[in-house]
C-alpha cells in the first residue's frame, strides 16, 4: 500500500475524527499533532489516552467490523494520512492467516476489557495455518482431562490451536479466567511479549486435541504483517498489560 495513493488531511483543534458507537469506514495514520481518545458511559466520560506522532486511530472497527469503541477528538492541529476500509483490508488480508487471527484476537480482548461486546474472528480453526504450509504434517497432540499444557511462569515456546475438546486458562492456581473451545488459539501472548506465561493452560474434563505452533512458525507468520500492523499488535498488547 503506497502512501502516495492515500489522502493527507489536516484537522484543527476540536474536530471529531470519530464517535463512539458509529460504524467505521476509515482509519488515520497520525503524522503530527495530538488527539484525545475517550469513552462515554453511564458513569461519565473517561479519557483513555492522548496520542501523538506516528500512531494509527480508528482501525479496530475495520479489523473486526464492529462499532467504534471510543470517540477521538483533535487537541492539537493534526496532519494525518487517511486509510479507507478497502486499503486497510488489502493490507490486513496480505498477512498470513495466523497473523490476522492474532490481531483479531487482540482487538476482541481490548474490546472485552472495556466491557464492549466482541465479534468472533472469521479466521479460526485450521484456516489460521500458513497458506504456504497447508499440506504439511501437523504437530498434533491429545491431552487427557486435567493435564497442564503449560503452567504459569513457564517460558513461552509455542502457541496452541484447539482442534477438539476444551482448555481452561487459569491464574493464581485456581481462578479460571477463560474456557476455550475448538478453533481458538492460546499461548500466543508469551510469544508476542517474549516472556514467561501469565497463566496456566489446563485441559477440560473431556480432554483436548491441539495443534502445536512452534515459536519459529509463529514468528514467521507475525513477520508477514506490514510494520503498521506489527505496531498495532504491540500497542494492543501494551494496553492489555497496562489498561490504566
Amino acid at each position: 500500500m503506497a502512501d502516495n495513493k492515500l489522502n493527507v488531511v489536516n484537522f484543527g483543534p476540536g474536530h471529531t475524527l470519530m464517535k463512539q458507537g458509529d460504524h467505521g469506514s476509515m482509519a488515520w495514520l497520525l503524522q503530527d499533532g495530538e488527539v484525545e481518545v475517550y469513552t462515554d458511559s453511564g458513569s461519565g466520560r473517561k479519557s483513555l489516552a492522548r496520542l501523538k506522532g506516528k500512531q494509527v486511530v480508528g482501525e479496530m472497527a475495520l479489523i473486526d467490523n464492529g462499532l467504534r469503541t471510543a470517540t477521538v477528538v483533535v487537541r492539537e492541529p493534526v496532519t494525518a494520512t487517511e486509510i479507507p476500509r478497502d486499503a486497510f483490508n488489502r493490507m490486513f488480508n496480505a498477512c498470513e492467516p495466523m497473523a490476522r487471527h492474532v490481531l483479531s484476537h487482540l482487538v476482541n480482548a481490548v474490546r472485552a476489557s472495556r466491557g464492549i461486546a466482541v465479534t468472533e474472528a472469521s479466521i479460526s480453526g485450521p484456516h489460521i495455518r500458513s497458506s504456504e504450509d497447508s499440506d504439511r504434517i501437523l504437530e498434533r497432540r491429545v491431552f487427557g482431562p486435567g493435564t497442564f499444557i503449560f503452567r504459569e511462569n513457564d517460558p513461552g515456546e509455542a502457541a496452541y490451536l484447539i482442534q477438539g475438546g476444551s482448555v481452561d486458562i487459569v491464574q493464581g492456581g485456581t481462578k479460571v479466567i477463560a474456557t476455550l473451545l475448538p478453533g481458538r488459539t492460546f499461548g500466543e501472548m508469551a510469544l508476542l511479549r517474549n516472556s514467561k506465561r501469565m497463566a496456566s493452560a489446563v485441559v477440560g474434563e473431556n480432554g483436548a486435541a491441539v495443534e502445536i505452533i512452534r515459536r519459529r512458525e509463529f514468528e514467521k507468520a507475525i513477520n508477514t504483517m506490514p510494520k503498521i500492523l506489527q505496531t498495532l499488535t504491540q500497542a494492543y498488547l501494551g494496553y492489555l498489560l497496562n489498561p490504566e
